[in-house]
């Protein structure tokens, strides 16, 4: 009494002899040669767990390559696809008035800034944003508000 696979694989011969190429020139990447015995070992019947445990792969592995193919095909279930990036959450003014919030004296009853301090007077400021973007975003303009020298004073914040 076999376990039914939920996503089985049959392969086209051209297919087989693609995976069995690419395994045994050794060109690929080392992921993509792992993926591609995934594939071959599913196809000659092994079942998940005898995949994972002799490629000692973590336990979702086999299962995800396999639905992969599925969905996507040979080419998706093989290689990672590239991942648009995001483009800025934030304008450049709008990262000018964190740093310059930050070079600002802290609030009263702080003797310095504190990313959840920043955090807080920033969004006062009507831009939401978390903790570690605005440190971030510090780091990237070489700012240290934890330190007295960097910090500007104004006439106004005195």
């Amino acid at each position: 009494m076999g376990i039914k696979l939920q996503h089985p694989i049959s392969l086209p011969e051209k297919e087989k002899v693609q995976l069995q190429t690419l395994v045994h020139k050794g060109i690929a990447s080392t992921r993509t040669i792992t993926r591609a015995r995934v594939l071959l070992l599913a196809v000659a019947g092994e079942t998940d767990r005898k995949i994972y445990e002799s490629l000692d792969l973590a336990v979702s592995t086999p299962y995800d390559i396999r639905k992969r193919y599925h969905s996507c095909g040979l080419e998706n279930a093989l290689y990672d696809t590239s991942h648009k990036r995001r483009g800025k959450k934030l304008t450049v003014q709008q990262e000018a008035k964190i740093v310059a919030t930050a070079c600002t004296n802290p609030p009263k009853g702080a003797k310095r800034w504190t990313m959840d301090l920043l955090m807080e007077a920033v969004n006062k400021l009507g831009i939401q944003i978390g903790r570690t973007a605005i440190w971030k975003i510090l780091i990237r303009n070489e700012t240290k508000p934890w330190r007295k020298k960097n910090v500007v004073y104004s006439a106004f914040n005195s």
